[in-house]
């Protein structure tokens, strides 16, 4: 199988020494979010199982969700669409969140699971557990949220390569919050496979993960 020509594929070292990227697959409209030099998959090589592998796990964090703590744990065994955001935010979390859902639509037609989406709010003051459960109700049964203060978040936003800043200075109730807008497929064993750009839309997200989740994955 060819691998697809316009998702990112990001591995890192695990163990001892570990956070040296291994390899990092890239198209030229594309960049990754570990802040590395990427490599340029020859035309027509294929992605194997043994590369997927190598792909680093995600970090141990522990976030809040409604009913109960969130951890790696929750995600293992089903694909995931991991995007960060917050419920105020005016275009990119709606305008993302509404495409996911028809990429799982998509994917549902073509006789797969698709992967389910997870909301992780960035603003914890106002974003509740409570909150985010129903702000994402709006998005479709498949989709989950959760948030949690700065140390938590911290757990796991230098993994992605997320930033995030709340322009909270003058005024705590009202304010917009800056924050990376890319969406990261993460595998049925926790591992960060692809980053899908803001600008991606809903027939490329769904070609290309149809084609990562139909490769072999023991």
């Amino acid at each position: 199988m060819n691998i697809p020509r316009r998702f990112a594929i990001v591995a890192a070292a695990v163990g001892i020494g570990a956070g040296a990227l291994l390899s990092s697959f890239i198209t030229s409209q594309w960049r990754s979010t570990m802040h590395r030099q990427p490599l340029v998959m020859p035309a027509g090589q294929k992605l194997e199982s043994a590369q997927l592998e190598r792909l680093s796990l995600l970090p141990p964090f522990q976030l809040q969700r409604q009913g109960g703590p969130f951890t790696p744990a929750y995600l293992r065994g089903r694909w995931s669409f991991v995007y960060f955001g917050y419920t105020n935010c005016p275009e990119s979390c709606p305008t993302t969140l509404s495409m996911l859902r028809q990429v799982q639509t998509a994917l549902r037609k073509q006789g797969l699971t698709p992967p389910r989406i997870v909301f992780i709010s960035v603003d914890p003051r106002r974003d509740t557990p409570q909150l985010l459960a129903r702000y994402v109700a709006n998005f479709g049964n498949d989709t989950l949220a959760a948030t949690g203060d700065d140390d938590a978040l911290h757990e796991l936003t230098p993994f992605f390569g997320v930033n995030y800043q709340r322009n909270d200075s003058r005024d705590k109730l009202h304010y917009s919050v800056d924050h990376s807008a890319l969406v990261f497929l993460v595998t049925p064993d926790d591992r960060w496979l692809a980053t899908f750009p803001p600008i991606a839309d809903t027939p490329e997200v769904t070609h290309d993960t149809a084609a990562m989740m139909r490769v072999r994955w023991d």
